[in-house]
């Protein structure tokens, strides 16, 4: 073989191995192939669950919620800075307490403020995040990272700081930045502390594939190793079918959805704005959150859920399923039976397709 045969081969490979997961690309902010696990409620999560998940499953990413009475719920309203800057001590020491068992157990953890400064307004008027209403909340959020990046910049077992969740500005006032300011002028202040560790970035609103259209991401030169989020669970009529009362059921997947049919090929449709985000930026993409309703017919959510997985993999994106032994209506280990609330006897289809996947990470 001729060089210039080699050297062509060679560069026309490179990317096939890079997007398989053996030469990373791009920046992830760790050394793995790939990330696979699952979001955790820290108020309920033991250690017996983690002997569960990342023990017998072999899971190797935790997605820990920082969460204030759970979604989409927050402070009581008015709540100060005081108090909020005292339950982020709290939650500190749920997780100081797990860390050691979480590095025994080779997890990377993403570490997700779930629930800013301020909390959001009620959940029947948009759940907007009074982070952008109020100056006061913005300057605590940024106190906050602050605090935190301090904490834990040493602490390998910590993978990204996931800065905000599901952002929604809604009726944002003048004075105060929008989500991308914010989260810039955030990054910036967390890079001063801690200048490795993986920044998670999601779009607003509601950290959705489409938000990702039209955001602009960070120059890294002013702030690197910047890691893009976002959550999948289009379409919504069928991922959260029954959730609410508003919410139509009976709806299978694959299928017509809302006035569309929806497969495997309709989700990588649904996901082109983020595989080109990627692409155009050459930046990482981190699915934060994935999932649907353990009740859809027909099994129809194992199908869901595989498609969404493969489309990740041949994406080369770390994902976190939501969520694990949280709510037992996203639970795996819950039959398809609405009414029954005890874990399966046997393992689902739904728990048998994570652990498949779990199965081939490296730790």
């Amino acid at each position: 073989m001729n060089k210039i045969v080699f050297y062509s081969l060679l560069i026309f490979l490179l990317p096939l191995s890079c997007k398989n997961g053996n030469v990373p690309s791009v920046y992830k902010g760790h050394d793995l192939p790939r990330l696979r696990g699952a979001m955790v409620q820290p108020n309920t999560f033991k250690l017996n669950d983690l002997q569960v998940l990342a023990g017998a499953w072999n899971a190797n990413h935790i997605r820990w919620q920082l969460i204030w009475n759970g979604f989409p719920n927050g402070p009581a309203d008015r709540a100060s800075v005081e108090e909020y800057a005292a339950w982020i001590d709290q939650q500190c020491k749920q997780l100081d307490e797990m860390l050691p068992h979480l590095e025994q157990y080779g997890v990377r953890v993403a570490l997700d403020l779930h629930t800013p400064p301020g909390g959001r307004m009620p959940h029947d008027q948009g759940a907007d995040m009074r982070l952008f209403r109020e100056k006061e909340f913005q300057d605590a959020f940024i106190a906050t990272w602050q605090k935190i990046a301090q904490k834990y910049k040493d602490v390998k077992a910590i993978w990204c700081y996931d800065i905000l969740n599901e952002p929604v500005e809604g009726n944002r006032s003048e004075d105060v930045l929008n989500w991308r300011e914010l989260a810039l002028k955030t990054s910036k202040e967390i890079r001063k502390i801690d200048p490795d560790k993986a920044i998670v970035i999601e779009p607003s609103p509601w950290g959705s594939p489409e938000s990702l259209e039209g955001f602009e991401p960070f120059d890294p030169k002013e702030v690197p190793n910047v890691v893009y989020s976002v959550h999948m669970y289009a379409p919504f009529l069928f991922t959260h079918q029954r959730v609410y009362d508003w919410v139509a059921d009976s709806l299978d997947y694959p299928g017509i959805i809302d006035g569309e049919y929806w497969d495997k090929e309709r989700i990588r449709q649904h996901l082109q704005v983020v595989i080109d985000f990627a692409e155009t930026h050459d930046v990482a993409i981190y699915i934060g959150e994935f999932g649907a309703i353990r009740w859809a017919p027909n099994n129809s959510t194992y199908r869901y859920l595989r498609d969404c997985i493969e489309v990740f993999e041949e994406e080369d994106w770390d994902w976190s399923y939501h969520a694990f032994r949280e709510w037992s209506g996203w639970s795996v280990e819950h039959s398809d039976d609405r009414s029954n609330n005890r874990r399966a006897e046997q393992p689902t289809d739904r728990e048998l397709l994570l652990r498949e996947w779990f199965n081939k990470n490296e730790k």
